[in-house]
């Protein structure tokens, strides 16, 4: 019975690792794997096209886009090519987009490299003023008004 448990778990956890499909996408997405795509090549290709297989990372503002090396010629890097099948076999590359901004992409083994591009995304101020939305910023104890320090401590105290 146990053997049957191991193996059922075994394939589901095999199932939802499976990265989705590039036209499963929304446009948005589309183009920023497509952008990944070329980039990656540029950096990592090295003959062979490397191509959309998952994404990483999704966030409003960050997109790790996870690229796997195929059996076709790197001349058709510029973006997703369906009838070329990603290999299970080094190198995976990692392509993060933060902002609309891409840096050259990282070999998936550079783990640290990758976890600190991301922490700095996140902890970046957004770009654009209307992306930044904090939770419950219209509340009273975030209120400022003219030169005043902001207030706080509890509602009935200021």
């Amino acid at each position: 019975m146990r053997g049957l448990l191991f193996l059922l778990s075994a394939l589901f956890l095999l199932e939802s690792t499976k990265g989705i499909e590039y036209e499963e996408l929304d446009e948005h997405a589309k183009k920023i794997v497509d952008k990944a795509i070329e980039q990656g090549n540029k950096d990592h290709g090295k003959g062979k096209h490397l191509d959309f297989y998952t994404i990483a990372n999704k966030d409003s503002i960050i997109l790790n886009v996870i690229l796997r090396p195929t059996p076709c010629a790197s001349t058709t890097q510029r973006d997703h090519q369906k009838k070329c099948k990603t290999h299970n076999k080094a190198p995976y590359v990692s392509c993060i987009d933060c902002n609309g901004t891409m840096e050259p992409c990282l070999l998936l083994k550079q783990k640290e490299e990758i976890k600190k591009r991301i922490r700095e995304c996140l902890n970046h101020p957004p770009v654009n003023s209307h992306d930044s939305h904090h939770a419950g910023g219209a509340h009273p104890m975030f209120q400022k008004g003219g030169n005043q320090q902001q207030l706080t401590g509890c509602l009935g105290c200021i």
